[in-house]
């Protein structure tokens, strides 16, 4: 369904415009398997979970490094990522960062999530779990060390770190008219400051329907067509810069209405 409302989409835009929304529309990597002529309904969306990236079987970590396990997944509703080790939850953010944020059922997502791992003493299961409504998927490896040095370990965690993005969407679509909530959480020392910037290159502060949350997240009232691109996420501290770009697309309520 939503490649038919992308490609109806790249149609009506300009030709550069057109050509961003079919190189986005490749990150959903789904396939439309909706009969030709037949106009899907709210009730005929899909529901499925795709782990399109995932961590080694088997990962080194060597003490006194920092090792990044990635999982990918692209899901309708958008999905959130949860990382474990040894089954028990690894709260990668502080409380408040950590907050849950629901996604409307109409939602479709491509996320990518990343979790540090700076200390591993012994072998150690980790897994992401991905949810999306109802519906779960996951992805495990273990990892081991390849040598211990507890006095390197633990300086680690005393030296500056500069801005590494660890969750954002790479694409997003809902209905227009839905108030979503775009993530980027970050990690940093001395704590990042994250900033956001529009379709149209503009911060986001001048836009009174869009709101930066604390922990680093855009809130957009009501989605409109006009809202339709790429919003980029930055986080800077004073030992670097990161960022994260996810395009927005706004479907037309009467794409999946019967």
């Amino acid at each position: 369904m939503y490649a038919v409302l992308l490609f109806a989409a790249a149609a009506l835009l300009s030709n550069s415009r057109a050509a961003n929304v079919n190189r986005h529309m490749k990150l959903l990597d789904i396939n439309n398997d909706i009969e030709t002529n037949t106009r899907p309904s709210a009730h005929q969306t899909k529901r499925f979970i795709t782990i399109t990236k995932r961590p080694a079987s088997r990962s080194a970590h060597v003490a006194g490094a920092t090792l990044e396990l990635t999982c990918e997944a692209i899901a309708a509703p958008a999905p959130s990522v949860h990382w474990f080790k040894n089954d028990a939850p690894v709260y990668e953010y502080d409380k408040e960062s950590n907050e849950m944020i629901d996604t409307n059922p109409s939602s479709l997502g491509r996320v990518r999530s990343t979790l540090l791992v700076t200390r591993n003493d012994a072998p150690s299961e980790y897994s992401c779990l991905i949810l999306s409504g109802s519906k779960t998927a996951r992805a495990s490896t273990v990892v081991y060390s390849s040598e211990i040095n507890t006095d390197l370990t633990e300086r680690s965690k005393l030296v500056p770190l500069s801005p590494k993005i660890l969750v954002s969407y790479k694409m997003f679509v809902d209905i227009i008219g839905s108030n979503i909530v775009l993530p980027c959480r970050v990690k940093g020392h001395p704590r990042p400051i994250v900033t956001w910037t529009d379709n149209n290159g503009e911060s986001v502060k001048k836009n009174p329907g869009m709101k930066v949350l604390r922990s680093g997240e855009l809130v957009i009232s009501q989605l409109r067509w006009k809202d339709m691109g790429e919003f980029t996420c930055r986080a800077k501290n004073l030992f670097g810069s990161a960022e994260a770009k996810t395009f927005v697309y706004p479907a037309r309520p009467n794409d999946t209405d019967g």
